[in-house]
């Protein structure tokens, strides 16, 4: 039997320079808020500083900001992992107060001042201008070409990927991240939702959310009623579960994309060898394959009220390429991939590589009897982690949850 002499508690610590200045000792909160919807992440470092350190010695964003994290093992003083991160000062909020015009030289002032920072290798990246013209090639060719001119570590699903062979393609001058958007909305990358952001350590993901939905999870969320015992369960869990036991916050917008939308949609395209080409779509069966959908794919609208004869909408500003319907299958997974979201609060043992991995399939499973429906697959849409330092760094976390399907029981 092993005799454990310590809580198997696991905390990071934090050091953070900017030049050779080490500010360490006054950061006391951290936010890393890493999101689908940004194509980096982004920083909000708290401090208590004398105003005047920042001022004199002109820290106004011209210098680089190193920040480390260190996941300290169960073991005392052991490091288990060390994640470094380049940051690019943005904004500061720097309250500057009144002072005398002679004042001693070793008054300290100290202030609450909060500096919001982004991955500043990943900015460099994603803001590279890029310019081309591309032809008899592929969307997959294009986007290594793009990707490996701006100087990024390309990390590309290959599942759903459009493989058709295109004529030609112009890219306008524009950023990277702009020219990979452009690329979507005009051919479509993937027949899915895309997903497209860069890593802190200068990797640019572009993933096929439709597909993720159907790959491994990334980690499990059980939600525990706050009125039973569950320390039993809990004890069993690695560092790929995490758990609560908060309330979740929880939206369904079924009616209101469909109004927007209409359960038919025709989209008027203009290949080169005809005057034009009608696709037709029924938005609901649209949803069920291409969306995000977890176990049975039943769709909740007003299907009285929003029938396919009486509301329709019909696209024509488009050209489309030939008859390839990639584009229509990008774009719109994107639009009813969220019908369904759900926002969870996470406290202890966090593990930021995990949270910080947007864009993958991760479980929630409700014990709570009135949440049940809810359980099963949903993708990653952005986490919030927030380390506030007491006697330890303690950690707490808001997640976002997505799919398409609201529910996956029978009803």
């Amino acid at each position: 039997m092993t005799t454990r002499y310590w809580s198997p508690s696991r905390t990071y610590e934090f050091e953070v320079k900017v030049a050779d200045r080490d500010l360490t000792p006054d950061l006391y909160k951290l936010t890393i808020l890493t999101s689908i919807d940004l194509p980096y992440q982004t920083f909000v470092l708290e401090f208590f500083l004398d105003t005047n350190d920042l001022i004199l010695e002109k820290i106004y964003g011209q210098q680089e900001i190193k920040l480390t994290a260190k996941l300290m093992a169960t073991a005392p003083s052991i490091v288990n992992d060390q994640i470094d991160f380049s940051l690019m000062y943005l904004s500061g909020d720097i309250p500057l107060r009144v002072q005398n015009t002679i004042q001693n030289q070793t008054d300290i002032q100290r202030s609450p001042i909060t500096i919001t920072a982004v991955s500043r290798k990943s900015f460099i990246t994603m803001s590279t201008y890029v310019n081309d013209i591309f032809t008899n090639t592929t969307i997959g060719d294009i986007v290594s070409n793009l990707v490996s001119k701006a100087k990024g570590e390309l990390k590309q699903d290959i599942v759903g990927r459009n493989t058709e062979k295109l004529d030609q393609v112009l890219i306008p001058p524009t950023t990277l991240y702009q020219s990979l958007k452009h690329l979507n909305r005009t051919f479509g990358i993937f027949d899915g939702w895309l997903a497209l952001w860069c890593s802190h350590d200068n990797k640019v993901y572009l993933k096929n959310l439709t597909s993720k939905m159907k790959s491994s999870y990334l980690f499990s969320v059980y939600q525990f009623a706050s009125n039973i015992d569950n320390e039993k369960i809990i004890e069993t869990f690695d560092e790929e579960v995490y758990y609560t036991r908060y309330d979740i916050k929880t939206s369904y917008t079924g009616n209101t994309k469909f109004a927007i939308f209409a359960p038919t949609m025709k989209h008027i395209v203009k290949p080169k060898d005809k005057l034009s080409n009608t696709i037709e779509i029924k938005l609901e069966e649209f949803s069920k394959t291409y969306g995000l959908i977890s176990k049975r794919n039943k769709i909740f609208f007003d299907n009285t009220a929003m029938t396919t004869s009486n509301r329709q909408r019909i696209y024509k500003d488009h050209t489309g390429y030939e008859a390839n319907e990639s584009f229509i299958n990008s774009n719109m997974a994107e639009e009813i991939g969220d019908l369904s979201v759900i926002k969870v609060s996470l406290e202890r043992y966090l593990k930021m590589k995990n949270l910080m991995n947007v864009g993958e399939a991760v479980t929630f499973i409700s014990k709570v009897d009135d949440y049940k429906d809810l359980t099963g697959v949903y993708i990653l849409r952005n986490s919030e982690l927030n380390f506030i330092k007491a006697k330890d760094w303690e950690s707490s976390a808001e997640i976002t949850l997505i799919r398409t399907n609201r529910i996956i029981s029978k009803s």
